[in-house]
């Protein structure tokens, strides 16, 4: 397959510090009146790592950032919850002037989108969950290779040897064609080990399974069949026990949200854009 060069905006970032912790935000077209998707990115995953996937969501309004100890934001002094992560997004989103909003969580990230549904009922308006789980109890864990490799940030610390691992941890067409998570993840910003190691201990603690019926907003959850790192379990849960949820499943493993961009930017597209007010 063609190797993608990925173009980072030299503009569209800025700093803000809520709780304590400055994060680093990515802001397109917010000055237009339509209404902005949050999106929530995947463990210790950077902002740099979305932008293959918001070209395909053209006509809105984002924002994307680096959760506390990823990428270029800081890292907390303390440890830090799921609700405590959905607390300093709220504070980003009033720093903004952000009153409503969209929200789209990608594996790690749809533990906070969920937090953020159940505790901004009036500010978000449409929920987009992508190969994510209940989080905590309520997930069903990979491959053996995935769960031992998700511990720890090994495969960020050495780059060959993340090129490897990493396709096994995400199955489907990664296997297939690992050419593709060398693309998707060029970009990425190496955690350190305190960051990591608090977003998944915040992970582990959390789980959305004694409420998940309380979420009232319309939601698209999105699976990959061959996905071995968050199985297409967790999604089927999900959708069963959320209200007003449907479920689509993609011909694909944990790498969707990049190998399949243009289908699910179509998708999210059409979910959002139904709702749209």
């Amino acid at each position: 397959m063609k190797h993608e060069k990925l173009s980072i905006p030299e503009s569209g970032f800025r700093y803000i510090k809520v709780g304590g912790v400055k994060l680093r935000v990515y802001g397109r077209d917010l000055d237009r009146s339509e209404m902005p998707l949050v999106i929530c990115n995947g463990l210790g995953q950077g902002v740099e790592m979305l932008f293959p996937l918001m070209d395909e969501l053209e006509d809105r309004p984002i924002i994307a950032f680096d959760a506390a100890g990823v990428g270029r934001s800081d890292v907390p002094q303390t440890g830090t919850t799921i609700p405590d992560h959905a607390q300093m997004l709220q504070g980003v989103l009033d720093r903004l002037g952000i009153e409503r909003f969209d929200i789209l969580g990608i594996s790690w990230g749809g533990a906070l989108a969920q937090q953020m549904a159940l505790e901004c009922p009036e500010r978000c308006r449409r929920l987009v969950l992508a190969i994510t789980s209940a989080g905590g109890i309520g997930s069903w864990w990979g491959s053996p290779i995935a769960l031992a490799e998700i511990i720890f940030p090994w495969r960020y610390v050495n780059k060959e040897y993340g090129n490897f691992i990493g396709p096994l941890m995400y199955g489907g067409e990664a296997i297939m064609h690992p050419e593709l998570f060398q693309q998707y993840s060029e970009h990425a910003i190496r955690p350190t080990y305190e960051g990591y190691s608090a977003q998944v201990n915040a992970m582990c603690s959390w789980s959305s399974l004694p409420w998940l019926s309380q979420i009232k907003q319309p939601t698209q959850v999105i699976a990959g069949a061959y996905d071995t790192l968050i199985p297409i379990g967790n999604q089927i849960l999900l959708s069963s026990l959320i209200p007003q949820a449907r479920l689509t499943v993609f011909q694909a493993g944990h790498l969707l949200m990049y190998s399949k961009r243009e289908e699910v930017g179509e998708l999210v597209t059409d979910f959002l854009d139904t709702g749209r007010k």
